[in-house]
């Protein structure tokens, strides 16, 4: 018959496994017990609050230097407008408007135009991650396209879609589209292989594989590209609505056309900002559903 531990043997298990687990790897290394972890570690997570009060710091740090060059009169206020002169613009375009009506017109090309290269570029890019003659076929091209500056064809799509709203569609689409492939070819080919393996074991069929094993493993990337897309498609808009630029078609890049035509800086400073906002809130809602529907 086998005997019972002894007290001291038992303490010592104890002591050891206090040992252990004082010193389990964190993701960026190992700790000690009661030991702080520096925000500056290597890949070190940040809380939340903490993410939030640096970025805001980072923000009011901008917001004071800007103060102090244009207000201290260090630089023209044709380069940089002080921030008075900027809501002074905001608030004329609001009096005239054409504010709310340019942002959104300009969201609603965006939102069209993304949703037209999501129904394009999602199904190229599955099928070039899911088989290799389709990856092969198209890749080269794929990578040729994207090193096409769409400013350089700007007057190509004048002259194949005229100066309407087509154009503006066509613009934006482009200046994504092959990103969009690129992104979501990447997307599938992330997938862990151990997953095609065991469910061609149990013999799935290429359809099954596809739609019930690469698409919802590839789907959060996926999602990731849309917003990737989305960004780019911000930094064209202004750009694409220079095409026949009008009050009756205003968008963004008409206030800009303004701000840039009467030279005033402060015009054309509070135009990009609104971009920058909308892009920024655009993106930070495309981030909060992926959280929510897609964290996998």
């Amino acid at each position: 018959m086998a005997e019972s531990p002894k007290p001291e043997d038992k303490k010592g298990e104890i002591r050891g496994a206090e040992t252990q687990d004082s010193q389990r790897p964190l993701s960026h290394g190992w700790r000690h017990l009661n030991q702080r972890v520096s925000i500056f570690g290597v890949r070190q997570p940040l809380k939340p609050t903490t993410d939030l009060a640096i970025g805001l710091a980072g923000i009011s740090v901008l917001v004071a230097v800007w103060c102090y060059l244009t207000y201290g009169g260090h630089i023209k206020p044709l380069f940089l407008p002080t921030p008075t002169a900027m809501w002074d613009s905001v608030r004329e375009f609001d009096s005239r408007g054409w504010l709310f009506p340019a942002i959104v017109r300009s969201t609603w090309r965006v939102v069209k135009s993304l949703a037209l290269a999501t129904a394009i570029g999602l199904p190229i890019g599955l099928l070039m991650g899911a088989f290799a003659p389709f990856d092969a076929l198209l890749r080269k091209l794929i990578n040729g396209g994207k090193s096409i500056p769409t400013t350089g064809i700007a007057g190509l799509i004048v002259l194949w879609f005229s100066i309407g709203e087509t154009a503006k569609i066509v613009f934006l689409f482009l200046g994504a589209i092959f990103y969009m492939i690129i992104l979501v070819r990447s997307a599938v080919l992330s997938v862990n292989e151990d997953y095609i393996k065991v469910a061609l074991d149990i013999g799935a069929s290429k359809a099954e594989i596809i739609w019930k094993v690469l698409l919802p493993g590839a789907l959060p990337a996926i999602w990731d590209a849309i917003a990737v897309c989305s960004g780019i498609m911000w930094t064209y808009i202004v750009l694409a609505e220079f095409i026949n630029s009008s009050e009756q078609e205003l968008g963004l890049g008409y206030l800009l056309y303004i701000g840039s035509r009467t030279e005033d800086s402060g015009k054309v400073f509070s135009t990009l900002i609104i971009v920058a906002i909308i892009s920024s809130a655009s993106d930070w809602i495309m981030q909060s559903i992926r959280r929510r529907f897609f964290n996998w």
